[in-house]
Formats: structure tokens, sequence, C-alpha cells
């Protein structure tokens, strides 16, 4: 009898279109698992002229239950894509484990689970989910740089439970291909290539605060936004062409959506991407996400350009914004603040005679206040001792950061050997 070819899925068209046309090669395509086809579907193409592996479940045969012979293609997969360096991109559509096999599922998911945290730091994964993501599979989508959750899908570690959190949530499959395509546009191919660089944009642009300089800064129609949540941002995007990763981080207390910052700095150091962090905040809520911060920008040997647009007092100056912290560069809007405390605070410990001598304390304490901070946390005092680089207008900004870029293009980093930081967790 001759061979029969595997009738097309959704899961096939899926990953056809979602390459480069004509580019989409299928690897193991008559694989069988006992008499239906193995319920993965998984290959390699082009995805902006660059290499990129796939796999996408197939529900359509036996729901995309995983058991053996899918956990072969997928490593499969991992494997070809640690030997030639190029990103992994997982879609996840599928009722659990092949229940049947009981021990030898679930090894075969400690399998896949393995290979993608063993490449973690080494090539960008990316996982979509696509529809049940439930259990284990959760465990496997979320060992991926980013996540990408459709509406509608089911993406959680136990049934009953909250929806996991993913980094990107996508109204359709197609969107989340679409995001996927523009995230592999801003990452290198692995952690010994760089990431493309694109005609410069260098028109000029202004920002109103820190709130709204990823958008004011980065080159058009580029920013591709992974968190935007309680006054932190992260995105990636193009700066003069150059593809970096902007952190934003805009609040009175920094809560626990910095820690995603942390996370998101440590994604773009493995992959040698800039950092830009802009910086308008007081204080932190919580010491482990002050910790974890802190850790990271300190650990990150890529480029790291810090611009103070407001107040960058304390913890925060020194976990993110100071030249200590690791930043390459540290540019100072006329508008920031910088200081050891609060200024409320501060004027009650050195100023507390100025304050006890006035008429009426109640009423003028604002105006102490305002005295201090403008007096004391000028940013050309900083300056003046050597802490920031340049005070520059918001007008001067974009030009700024793309020659620092350009000079920070070659940066190289020896550190002290070790197998690996103990950062908070």
């Amino acid at each position: 009898m001759g061979i029969q070819n595997p009738a097309d899925s959704a899961a096939r068209n899926l990953l056809t279109g979602f390459f480069d046309a004509g580019s989409f090669v299928e690897i193991d395509r008559f694989a069988m698992d006992g008499d239906q086809p193995a319920q993965v579907v998984a290959g390699y193409g082009t995805v902006n002229g660059a290499p990129a592996y796939a796999f996408a479940q197939d529900h359509d045969v036996c729901c995309g239950a995983v058991g053996k012979a899918q956990a072969a293609k997928i490593r499969k997969i991992y494997d070809m894509a640690a030997q030639n360096g190029a990103p992994v991109v997982a879609v996840y559509d599928s009722d659990g484990v092949k229940l049947a096999e009981g021990i030898d599922a679930m090894d075969a998911v400690a399998d896949i689970l393995y290979a993608a945290n063993e490449l973690s730091g080494v090539v960008p994964q990316i996982a979509v989910v696509a529809g049940g993501c439930v259990g284990s599979a959760a465990m496997m989508a979320m060992a991926a740089d980013v996540v990408i959750a459709c509406d509608g899908s089911d993406y959680r570690l136990n049934v009953g439970e909250d929806q996991a959190a993913a980094d990107i949530e996508a109204a359709s499959v197609q969107e989340a291909l679409e995001t996927v395509r523009a995230l592999l546009a801003a990452l290198p191919s692995n952690n010994l290539s760089v990431a493309c660089a694109y005609e410069a944009d260098a028109s000029a642009v202004s920002a109103a605060d820190v709130a709204g300089a990823i958008d004011a800064f980065a080159d058009a129609d580029t920013i591709v936004e992974l968190t935007n949540k309680d006054g932190v941002r992260t995105a990636f995007a193009r700066v003069n062409g150059v593809s970096c990763g902007l952190v934003s981080l805009s609040a009175d207390k920094l809560g626990c959506a910095a820690a995603r910052a942390a996370r998101f700095v440590r994604l773009c150091d493995s992959f040698s991407i800039p950092v830009i962090t802009f910086v308008d905040a007081a204080g932190f809520c919580c010491l482990k996400t002050a910790a974890k911060l802190s850790q990271a920008y300190a650990a990150a040997t890529t480029a790291k350009i810090t611009v103070v647009g407001g107040r960058a007092y304390g913890p925060v100056y020194i976990a993110v914004a100071g030249k200590k912290a690791g930043a390459d560069a540290v540019l100072a809007w006329p508008t920031a603040k910088i200081g050891a405390l609060s200024p409320e605070t501060a004027v009650h410990l050195e100023w507390s005679d100025r304050l006890a001598q006035m008429a009426d304390p109640a009423n003028d304490r604002a105006k102490l206040i305002k005295e201090y901070e403008d007096t004391m946390y000028d940013p050309m005092v900083a300056a003046a001792n050597g802490y920031v680089t340049d005070v520059v207008t918001v007008a001067e900004t974009k030009a700024r950061l793309g020659g620092l870029l350009d000079m920070l293009s070659g940066k190289r980093v020896t550190k002290l050997p070790k197998k690996h930081a103990n950062i908070q967790l």
C-alpha cells in the first residue's frame, strides 16, 4: 500500500501561514502514534527572512494529548534549534497528556520541559496559548521567554484556578502570531548573534512625563509591549534603528509589577539587547521586589542607559537609576529630583529647625518641602558630583540616546567566574 499524506489540519495550516511564504518545511510528517498521526505539527522555516523552528499541537488528533510520539517530535525541534542557534515558537492547544501511557507520558513531558529550560538564554523561546494549556502543559509554556495567551484559551496549572498571567494578550491566534513575528524581528536569533539593525528614525520627539516616554522615544510603529501595570511598563522597540528593551518606572511606590521588569531586564541581557530605563519613582512597596530589580540590573552586562525624568529617591536610585547600579550612562531631565529620601522626610530630618520657626508650619510646610526639593535635589548637583552623565532637555533625549547606543554597541564585560547568582525568586 502506498504512503498516504496526512490530512491537512488547522495546526499545519497555522504554521504554513506563520512562516514566510513557501519556507515551511515539516519534520516527521509521517510519524504515527498507534493508528493516528502524532498529535503535533513541527518544522522550520524563515520568519522575516531569519530561520526559526516551531511546533503546534494538533487538537484535531486525540485532542492534542501529549504522549511519547508527540514529545519525540517536539524534542527534535529543541535539539535542532540548539544545534543551529534559531528561535523556538510553540503553539499550545491540548486537553492534557495521554493518560493511557501513564508514567511514560509524564516522562515525555518532563523531557520537553528539560529541553526548554536548557535552551533558556541560548535562543529566544515564545509560547502561544491558543487553546487548552493546563497542568504540565502550562509549565512547558511558562518556560518560554514570552507567553502570549489568546482570548478564550485555558492557561492555568490546576483546573478551577484563575488564569495564569501571560506576558501579552491577543484577540486571536492570528494576532498572536503577528506579535510573534514582531518579537522575532526585535530579538537576535541566539545569544551569540546581534539583533538586526534598521534604518534610523531620528525624528524630533517630546514627552510630557516618564509614563509616556516609551511611546515618545521609540521609533514609529515598533513597540511590542509586554507589561503595563501599576506604573511599570516594559516593551521591545527600536530607538534610532537599534532594537532595545525599554523600561518605564513611574509610581509613588513600585509594587509587584516591578518584578516583571526585573525578568524583562534579564531577558534583554540574555541576548545582549540594550536596556533603556526611564525613572520617576519615589520608592518600593516590597523589599523582595526591590532586591529582584537591583539584582537584575547589577547582573546585566548588556548596555544600560538610565533617563531620570522625575523622582529617583533612595532605594529606587540605588537599584536602577545610578551609575553604581550598573548604568553605563545616566541622563537627567531638568525635572529630575535625585535624593536619598523623599523631600517630605528629609525636611523633617534636616530642616526641622526651620520648620519649627515657621509661623504657620501646617500651611507653610509645603513651601519648605518645595524649596528643599529645588535646592537639594536639583539634577545639576548630582551632575556636578559625577553621578549624572549629563542634564538634557526632553527634546534632546532621543538624539543623545542614539549616540550612546552607537558608543555602547561594542560593550564587553568580564565578571567574576561563578555558576550563577543566587537571585531572589
